[in-house]
């Protein structure tokens, strides 16, 4: 004990320790900027000293740290930080400090104070900046971050000198310029200067290439107009031959919930060519807005299959009750390439109205509506329909009955187990019994009393005929449990034949190992051939199971072993056994190296299992213990293939065992 407490304790001792730079990184009070100013001017402090000062500074700086920090603008290793310290300090002499060193430096110290000049919005900055661009020695990093910065401080006198650089910058820099203009602009429209704004993107309309300056430029014009400006020049652009403008007004129009836009979208489009009606539809269906269904509901019905096909899938992004019926009407369409999707846009249209449909059509004396209608409840979930489910599963005949039994399985829950138990008696067909047991197969595992609903099954199962009983036995072997188990086992004893092979099935595929003994015990008393068969390959079937022990598999094959007969019985066997990793099992699997009915399989299943412990990180330890067994497999093998392959498997194990 005292020991485990001392390990904890050095535990806690390492974690603490861990934690100490952390807590170093508090930030420091204001008593303490003396300090970190001495750091920043001490010649024997690190650059990390001075790092982190700078970081203490930019939370607790004030104008006596401006003048130390600005003195170290030009150190090319300080210069970030210097930067970062002095931005957020409100005075304006960091402002002063940036304008006074735009002279003097050069290189990425220069290109990061013209950064921090934008990032303050220094209007005072303008015109140094505007000299700048001038001069023709400023490297064109540092043009580009001036025109950016121009471009955040955002004022008049900074538009009128990027618009002016727009007929005087170099090819190579206009993008810094597009960049620095859109960047003013939006900072105008915010403060209200909605003109300036305008006139910055109809000059920006006017640039020719490239793309997104124009389309960029189209979006800001559109924003900055108001009511029917703003749609005529949505309107203007939807016929336009340029599909990066037009794209950009339908991308625009997203952002712009007004009826009246949804009415210049839709005035023009059925004159439109079909890709560019594609993308019209496509931005009223995410519009969301219902004046619009009238144009989709038209595009819908007739034109080219694609444009068809949008209008289809953008109905329900709208979602308005109006959809329904048309979506309905489009799934009886002749061509299936409509009537499929408009399937798929009605199984994902939400509300009661696309629900009462899918039942009028479940009503329906159509065979073809009615398997529509059954697929729409499932996807929609209308567990509200079981009800209905139910009365027709009692009176509907053919094909479509087991369809209608088995989606009663997929939306009912458990309280659907009586109903489908009293359904079940009146079932004689094979295909509607195999869907009975499907649904009750399913409501049953949705349970959270299973013994309940086992009581139920084993209630019934006592009283049934002999087609019922099949279905409630394996029924009952999903559900599970000692109840259940006692009542198939009562089964085998039924005196039909048919009742007997089921239950002992129904024990084979049990959730859990406790219906194995009885499978042993079937299998050692049957005087029926076919159920001793039965019972024992369902036995073998357990003994497959890897998630038990190794030990107990290998003792349920030794019991398995001494009631075999059969050669497929055999072969089942040696097929388990080859899955077991043990030497043990290659014991069991000997014998049958010399039988010429078996010897093929138990060469396969003895190399497999060979191959497996040789390959394992201990293979030392099974070595030894393989090789006598593989001597035998060698000489035993039915073909050169299987020969060489066990010979090749004896040599690793001699090297391993060190022979």
């Amino acid at each position: 004990m005292f020991k485990s407490r001392m390990c904890v304790f050095a535990m806690i001792v390492v974690l603490l320790a861990g934690l100490v730079p952390a807590w170093a990184q508090t930030v420091a009070s204001k008593s303490d900027e003396a300090k970190l100013i001495a750091t920043l001017t001490s010649p024997d402090a690190s650059r990390k000293d001075k790092a982190d000062a700078c970081r203490q500074l930019s939370i607790i700086g004030t104008k006596a740290a401006i003048a130390p920090l600005a003195s170290l603008l030009g150190d090319p290793e300080m210069s970030h930080m210097a930067r970062y310290a002095l931005e957020p300090i409100p005075d304006p002499a960091v402002d002063r400090a940036f304008r006074e060193t735009l002279g003097k430096l050069s290189g990425r110290p220069l290109i990061g104070v013209i950064a921090s000049i934008g990032v303050r919005r220094d209007a005072e900055a303008i015109e140094p900046l505007t000299k700048m661009l001038m001069d023709g020695q400023v490297s064109p990093e540092a043009m580009g971050a001036a025109v950016r910065s121009l471009g955040r401080i955002g004022t008049v006198a900074a538009a009128q000198v990027l618009t002016a650089s727009l007929d005087h910058a170099p090819s190579e820099g206009m993008l810094d310029v597009y960049e620095g203009l859109f960047r003013c602009a939006e900072v105008l429209a915010a403060e209200g200067n909605g003109e300036e704004a305008a006139a910055i993107y109809e000059r920006l309309r006017q640039v020719k290439e490239p793309h997104q300056v124009r389309a960029g430029a189209l979006r800001g014009a559109i924003l900055m107009r108001r009511g029917r400006e703003r749609a005529g020049l949505i309107r203007e652009h939807l016929r336009s031959d340029d599909y990066v403008l037009f794209a950009a007004a339908c991308q625009t129009a997203l952002d712009l919930p007004a009826s009246g836009i949804t009415r210049a979208l839709t005035e023009s489009l059925a004159q439109l060519p079909a890709d560019n009606q594609i993308l019209v539809i496509q931005t009223l269906g995410k519009r969301g807005d219902v004046a619009s269904l009238p144009a989709l509901f038209d595009a819908a019905r007739t034109g080219p299959t694609e444009v068809r096909l949008a209008a289809i899938r953008a109905m329900p992004e709208i979602g308005d009750a109006s959809v329904v019926p048309v979506l309905a009407g489009l799934m009886a369409d002749a061509d299936r390439q409509i009537a499929q999707p408009a399937k798929e846009s009605l199984a994902s249209l939400p509300g009661p109205e696309a629900d009462q449909i899918v039942m009028t059509m479940f009503e329906s004396r159509e065979m073809d509506k009615r398997q529509v209608a059954l697929e729409l409840m499932g996807r929609r979930r209308m567990t509200q329909a079981v009800p209905v489910l139910l009365q027709a599963a009692g009176v509907t005949q053919g094909r479509l009955r087991p369809a209608i039994i088995r989606m009663v399985g997929e939306l009912g829950g458990p309280d659907r187990l009586p109903a489908l138990l009293a359904l079940l008696d009146e079932l004689e067909s094979s295909q509607d019994l195999d869907a009975a047991r499907q649904a009750m197969s399913v409501v049953c595992a949705k349970a959270d009393d299973s013994q309940a609903a086992s009581d139920m099954l084993v209630n019934r199962l006592g009283r049934s005929k002999p087609q019922q009983k099949i279905v409630l036995v394996r029924v009952l072997s999903g559900v599970g449990g000692p109840t259940a188990l006692a009542a198939v086992r009562r089964a085998v004893d039924d005196p039909d034949g048919d009742v007997r092979a089921a239950a002992i099935r129904a024990l084979g595929t049990w959730k859990t190992t406790d219906a194995a003994p009885e499978l042993l015990a079937l299998a050692q008393s049957a005087d029926n051939p076919t159920e001793k068969m039965l019972s024992l390959r369902s036995y073998v079937g357990f003994a497959a199971r890897r998630d038990l022990p190794v030990e107990v598999r290998l003792s349920m094959c030794r019991q398995a072993a001494g009631l075999i007969e059969r050669n497929d019985e055999k072969t089942l066997l040696l097929g388990t056994l080859g899955g077991i990793d043990s030497v043990e099992a290659l014991g069991l699997i000997e014998p049958y190296l010399t039988d010429s009915a078996t010897r093929q399989e138990a060469t396969v299943a003895a190399l497999g299992i060979a191959d497996r412990l040789l390959s394992h990180r201990d293979a030392g330890q099974y070595a030894a213990k393989l090789i006598a067994p593989l001597e035998k497999v060698a000489q035993a093998a039915p073909n050169d293939n299987l020969a060489q392959r066990a010979r090749n498997l004896l040599a690793q194990a001699r090297t391993k065992a060190g022979r």
